[in-house]
């Protein structure tokens, strides 16, 4: 991939105040209209609303402030310097676009991809110095703020045991892309659901399983997007999101939640995943809610949906109408750890990645892999602050 051969013009465009709040309540209008009521964000993966309580929200700061107390470690790197890798992904990826498209445009943000190209190779050139000083980035950069804040959740590398045939305790396969359902898709067609897949077994003895898995497992895994199998003869493998079969993700948690079989404010993975161990009759008929069905193929470390490996506590999933793909974000919000049972994390990331379940003011962070990861992913539904950086 080459360089862009138009240079554009980094000019950030904020939207008058006046334009900006005639356009929200026009929107809330038409929420309201249309759903009998507004929510006041999306919910996450696991249908949990934005918390009242429990995780408190990041506090508001100055970009200066914010910018002072970054420090590396809390990304678990040794230095900014290691932010090299994943930023030259990024890099890549915004080059091939043409510099003065739109890489988004909405109430109170307008970037051209020339322009986050810019502020991406700004953070390249500075990086040797931003050890030392971290206002570098308030001096730097203007710092677009995401009003009204953002709702983090967290994603991670689930690592599975699975078999390479069937037996007790591995009875879910997980299924490679059926080689019918481009075919399907191109009629404008959603392909089988999850009732058809798993309880009348369309495709079995096709030849597609990939490995087989205790169900709950199988049915997160799909959830997670990738994640590494532990097979029982010592082999590891990894597996990628490959395809989905067309059909809406719906919140199994969100359902659980409505029904009283979980309290609001604890419906995460742990919670649900307890919930239907204990409940094994009732397992099926709760997957069966959600009619999305993910397919997997081998592969590396997870990638996102630039197709590049994703890094801990620096690539997020994001909404692309909200936040472009490929966008340098600063970052804050407590993390579900510590004796207190909440740290505070102040972070630059990249938006690397998307997700079904991602979609407005929410922030996915990549927490990697292991039980610290699996516990934050698994317990992260916090309200936080988040800038888009975009070079002077």
């Amino acid at each position: 991939m080459g360089k862009p051969e138009i240079e554009a013009k980094y000019v950030m465009h904020l939207m008058p105040l006046k334009f900006v709040l005639l356009t929200c309540m026009l929107l809330l209008a038409a929420c309201a209209a249309t759903s009998g009521g507004m929510r006041s964000a999306p919910a996450d993966a696991y249908g949990q609303p934005p918390p009242t309580s429990g995780q408190p929200p990041f506090p508001a700061e100055t970009p200066q402030t914010f910018a002072g107390r970054l420090t590396p470690g809390a990304q678990d790197m040794h230095s900014w310097r290691e932010l090299e890798e994943p930023l030259m992904n990024s890099i890549a990826y915004v080059g091939s676009k043409s510099a003065s498209a739109i890489a988004i445009s909405r109430p109170g943000l307008y970037v051209t991809w020339g322009q986050l190209a810019n502020s991406l190779e700004r953070l390249r050139a500075i990086l040797p110095q931003l050890d030392a000083d971290p206002g570098l980035l308030a001096r730097q950069f203007n710092w677009v703020r995401m009003d009204e804040g953002i709702m983090y959740t967290g994603y991670y590398e689930p690592v599975i045991p699975a078999s390479r045939a069937r037996r007790p305790g591995f009875t879910q396969p997980i299924y490679s892309t059926p080689p019918d359902m481009a075919k399907v898709k191109k009629r404008g067609k959603s392909y089988h659901d999850r009732a058809a897949i798993d309880k009348r077994g369309v495709l079995r003895g096709k030849g597609l399983e990939m490995g087989w898995m205790d169900p709950i497992e199988a049915f997160f895994l799909q959830v997670q997007g990738s994640g590494r199998l532990r097979f029982d003869d010592g082999v590891e493998a990894y597996v990628n999101y490959a395809a989905q079969n067309g059909h809406k993700y719906v919140s199994i948690g969100r359902i659980m939640r409505e029904q009283g079989l979980l309290e609001e404010g604890n419906v995460n993975m742990p919670a649900i995943k307890a919930w239907l161990r204990a409940n094994p009759s009732r397992q099926e008929e709760m997957f069966m809610y959600n009619p999305s069905y993910v397919f997997f193929r081998w592969g590396s470390r997870p990638k996102g949906a630039m197709g590049f490996s994703v890094h801990p506590w620096v690539s997020l999933a994001v909404s692309r109408p909200f936040i472009p793909l490929g966008a340098l974000v600063a970052y804050g919000v407590n993390l579900p750890e510590g004796p207190g049972g909440n740290r505070p994390l102040r972070g630059i990331g990249l938006a690397q990645d998307t997700g079904g379940a991602i979609k407005g003011r929410r922030i996915d962070i990549f927490c990697g892999d292991g039980p610290r990861a699996a516990h934050i992913a698994g317990h992260l539904d916090a309200q936080g602050e988040a800038w888009v950086l975009l070079a002077k």
